[in-house]
């Protein structure tokens, strides 16, 4: 072997355990994750923000949505709302268990409702959204 194979050899052999020794790096979440809400047909499940970064609901109007919470703590959650006439952030939800809050949606346009988290909120919450 040449000079430059064996050290070439030999920087790749010490480069394997120093790798293998780094920790474990944390990923961020990064999924994105929505539901279309019809009548009938409600969106249930759980908002994870260790699963993923935001949570949209698309809300056909007119007509009421109702968002309730079916756990079994305190949900406080950050959302954003875009309507035809209406567009704002910073909002927050909060819901004890099995309680519920209704929104209007005020015509055929709809609505999209996202939660997101920047800290301030629940990381979790096991909600149902529903229209009617």
């Amino acid at each position: 072997m040449s000079r430059l194979s064996i050290a070439c050899f030999g920087i790749a052999l010490l480069s394997v355990p120093a790798a293998i020794a780094q920790p474990a790096v944390q990923r961020a979440p990064q999924g994105e994750f929505g539901c279309e809400v019809q009548k009938g047909n409600p969106c249930q499940g759980r908002v994870d923000f260790n699963v993923g970064k935001s949570f949209e609901f698309k809300i056909p109007g007119p007509g009421d949505v109702t968002f309730e919470n079916k756990g079994n703590k305190r949900c406080v959650l950050e959302y954003s709302i875009t309507e035809s006439t209406l567009a704002a952030t910073g909002r927050q939800l909060s819901l004890g268990p099995g309680q519920n809050q209704v929104l209007a949606v005020r015509d055929a346009g709809g609505m999209v409702i996202r939660f997101f988290s920047r800290g301030i909120g629940s990381t979790t919450c096991d909600l149902t959204v529903g229209l009617s």
